[in-house]
């Protein structure tokens, strides 16, 4: 395992020699000239005024730019105010304005700037319809998306790479992984060549499913095809041959990976040192930060936050405590994963005061707990008999509006299991959600089962309860 890494950092450090030698090239564009929303609406105000009136071609470089600076209802007020100063529209204009449109999750509003554009003689490119299928998928609205996608064909408009590239995401989004890879495999007979976003988005999609043997066959594909696959590309297949216990597979793929000239981002390293610290395997997992730290690239929250998970499961609460208290000065800031992480430490080596601080510290830095805080407090609490102060977290998990979970209710029941508490107690419990008459008859079968000392009934019988209170709430 040290040799791997010793070799990642010798073929990393060549990389970047190589990358020192390459000259500097241009980084931004001209439309990147403005630096925040309110220097390109000074300067629209200005354009307005100005005599004679700039270009269409000047204000759609400055829709471009709002759209650059995420702001596409900013965007969508400035085309409103072109329109009643009377500045004609063109099909750039209005690609930005369904673009817009989209961003905001406005799909329909799109449509009706598509109609538009027909109704003023225009000739929407295909920019535009693939801004609305992208759209579509990104909402969820698969069916509308693959039949505008076949629309354009009727229409005279040929589909491109990213036309396909909406779909087959949209598809792997929405759990058709299957019929994404289909998409992918045809695309070639109806005349377009997948692109490595194309592959990419299925190689992704099978990985999250496990598929890790489907998921390198279309990565040998890729390559076969003479596409060059890129950083995005070995991530997918590390994170997957990860979480697939295929460890040896994942560093070989990052061997191929640096030998391949791409450079391993913050990505690839978070992915592996989270692999070894799920699997009790600290030290190599601070050998890959090390590597990272020297390589230039810097660890970030989720990085930090699986070498204190790591160091917690191997109950080196002390070190992890350490390493939490360097994070600030490491330019990485705690939140709430990172609280919940210690929290979690603190409460399995039963430090449950220490545990209870860094709560109320979590909260004076304004976090919002979120379940899994509330449910591994209390627990901790459950855990050394403080079971008054557990109850009482619970209220203020109400309180603040978090709603109890499954877990939650477990660990509540379970730890009344082991007190033996007498009924009147869990009737307190059952009585704290609104139950039909289903209910009410299992909440007498948990009573009974309570007075004849049959525990572990009794909590199957509740549990059933509170998710049929829970059905009935959705």
């Amino acid at each position: 395992m040290t040799n791997i890494i010793s070799y990642c950092i010798f073929r990393h450090n060549a990389f970047r020699f190589q990358l020192s030698k390459i000259s500097g090239k241009a980084l931004f564009s001209s439309s990147a000239r403005f630096t925040s929303v309110d220097d390109a609406l000074d300067s629209f105000n200005s354009m307005l005024h100005a005599n004679p009136m700039p270009s269409i071609v000047k204000f759609g470089q400055l829709l471009t730019a709002l759209v650059k600076l995420k702001a596409p209802e900013v965007a969508l007020s400035v085309a409103e105010r072109m329109d009643l100063a009377g500045i004609p529209c063109n099909d750039y204009i209005l690609n930005m304005l369904i673009h817009s449109y989209c961003k905001l999750g406005r799909v329909d509003f799109g449509f009706s700037i598509l109609g538009k554009a027909f109704k003023l003689g225009l000739q929407p490119d295909v920019i535009a319809f693939n801004t609305l299928i992208d759209g579509l998928s990104k909402s969820g609205r698969i069916p509308e998306a693959v039949e505008l996608f076949n629309k354009m064909v009727a229409l005279g408009y040929k589909r491109d790479v990213v036309t396909y590239n909406a779909i087959v995401n949209g598809l792997c989004k929405m759990e058709k992984t299957d019929a994404g890879l289909s998409l992918l495999r045809q695309m070639e007979a109806l005349g377009c060549c997948p692109s490595v976003a194309t592959y990419n988005t299925v190689m992704d999609a099978l990985c999250k499913n496990g598929l890790m043997s489907k998921a390198l066959d279309v990565f040998s594909e890729l390559k076969n095809k003479g596409v060059s696959p890129d950083v995005f590309s070995y991530n997918s297949l590390i994170h997957g041959l990860c979480i697939s216990s295929q460890r040896a597979e994942a560093l070989r793929m990052l061997i191929e990976m640096i030998d391949s000239d791409i450079m391993p981002d913050v990505f690839t390293f978070s992915i592996l040192v989270d692999d070894f610290c799920k699997n009790g395997m600290i030290l190599q997992a601070k050998a890959v930060v090390n590597m990272m730290i020297q390589r230039g690239v810097h660890p970030n929250i989720a990085t930090y936050n699986s070498l204190l998970d790591g160091y917690c499961l191997r109950s080196e609460v002390g070190n992890a405590k350490r390493l939490f208290d360097l994070m600030s000065s490491l330019g990485c800031k705690p939140n709430v994963r990172t609280y919940s992480i210690m929290i979690n430490g603190y409460c399995k080596d039963k430090r449950i005061s220490e545990a209870n601080q860094l709560f109320s510290d979590m909260l004076e830095k304004g976090l919002t707990p979120n379940n899994i805080t509330f449910n591994t407090l209390i627990e901790g609490f459950c855990l050394v008999e403080r079971h008054q102060e557990a109850h009482e977290l619970l209220t203020k998990m109400v309180d603040q509006g978090q709603v109890p979970d499954v877990v939650t209710y477990s660990i509540l029941l379970s730890n009344m299991c082991k007190r033996g508490l007498d009924n009147p107690y869990l009737a307190k419990l059952l009585d704290s959600s609104d139950l039909g008459d289903e209910e009410k008859r299992l909440k007498g079968l948990s009573t009974d089962t309570t007075q004849g000392g049959s525990c572990d009934l009794m909590l199957v019988v509740v549990m059933l309860l509170f998710m049929l209170t829970i059905m009935a709430m959705e």
